[in-house]
Order: C-alpha cells, then sequence, then structure tokens
C-alpha cells in the first residue's frame, strides 16, 4: 500500500471553483479513486455539508478503524491517516491544510 501526499495549501487554493456537490465529489473521486471516503453529512441550516477523508496512510487508516470499533480508542496514527475535506452542497470545499 503506498502513501499519498497531502493535499497542499497552495493546491488547495488553485482548485477549481465547483458549482455542486456532485461537481466537487466527482473532481476528487477522478483525481484520488478509492482514496476519498464519505464519513458523513450534516445540514448547516441553509444547506448540507458532507465531510470526507482523503485517506493518505492506507495501512493506518485500516489499523486505527479496527482498534476503534474493537476497543473505542482512537489511536494518533489514525488521526494522521487521512485529510479532511468538506464539500459543501453549493460546491464550496474546505480542505484542511497544515
Amino acid at each position: 500500500m503506498t502513501e499519498l501526499q497531502r493535499i497542499a495549501k497552495q493546491e488547495a487554493l488553485e482548485m477549481p471553483a465547483f458549482k455542486s456537490h456532485e461537481a466537487a465529489f466527482h473532481y476528487f473521486e477522478e483525481k484520488y479513486g478509492e482514496k476519498i471516503v464519505f464519513e458523513e453529512s450534516a445540514d448547516g441550516g441553509k444547506q448540507t455539508c458532507y465531510f470526507y477523508r482523503l485517506i493518505i496512510d492506507e495501512a493506518a487508516y485500516i489499523e486505527g478503524v479496527t482498534e476503534m470499533n474493537s476497543t473505542g480508542n482512537i489511536p494518533f496514527d489514525f488521526l494522521k491517516s487521512y485529510q479532511p475535506i468538506r464539500i459543501w452542497e453549493d460546491g464550496r470545499v474546505e480542505v484542511d491544510v497544515q
């Protein structure tokens, strides 16, 4: 399993302007394939926000999910194994960059 590079701040700033959640998700799906996974959605009042994870370190991610499900503990390596991405219904994208 190979590690993926995090989306850098400059790359996040240079992303295209999307007109909808579907268009933004399609962009990420084409670029990252199965490495982009849906977490949950939340109603933000006027529109829905969709939360995704870009899997950076697949082995650490799988191990972390397994440990969380069996013990309830959240391993530190798990938190570093993915990059959170939020896509709003109107296509606005927020990427957690470090």
